[in-house]
């Protein structure tokens, strides 16, 4: 027979579990601590394809970036830029350079020294799918190609995805 109290421990405890399954887990742009290194990572909050590539392409022109991951997400796209290792303040400014990036993301950009985008949780499926990859063009240095290949790699991890 179970108590009153074992009965309420347990359904505190699916509670935590149903919580833990609705936490929004995502990939952070810091590379290097030290050196204030980052990848570049875009949310745009549109379905317009064309609108987004045209913007990530305008960006790898002007900043001179090499090659972008292109995602679809449940609301927009993702793009990442895994190969460019910069300083937290030049990815700001190409966060405010580009077009058509969900306002609200440019807007927390001011304000922290770093930059999240959720890749599972928040929904029930997994939303986000790899749709292409952008030629950039600037070729990645070495040491920037196999780091940029870890954070690909937890990525694809995290998505559950193979790209």
């Amino acid at each position: 027979m179970v108590s009153f109290r074992g009965f309420k421990k347990w359904l505190r405890f699916r509670q935590l579990e149903r919580d833990l399954r609705n936490i929004a887990v995502g990939i952070n742009s810091t590379v290097d601590f030290a050196e204030d290194r980052h990848i570049v990572m875009l949310d745009y909050d549109t379905d317009d394809f064309k609108k987004v590539k045209r913007s990530v392409e305008e960006l790898q022109r002007f900043w001179k970036l090499s090659d972008f991951f292109i995602f679809r997400t449940k609301h927009g796209y993702h793009a990442l830029g895994f190969y460019d290792h910069i300083p937290y303040g030049r990815l700001r400014m190409i966060i405010e350079f580009a077009r058509d990036v969900d306002l609200l993301y440019k807007y927390i950009s001011r304000y922290h020294n770093h930059r999240t985008l959720r890749v599972i949780g928040k929904h029930k499926l997994r939303d986000i799918e790899f749709v292409t990859l952008l030629q950039g063009v600037r070729t990645p240095t070495k040491q920037e190609f196999e780091i940029g290949e870890l954070k690909r790699k937890e990525h694809m991890v995290m998505i559950g995805v193979n790209y």
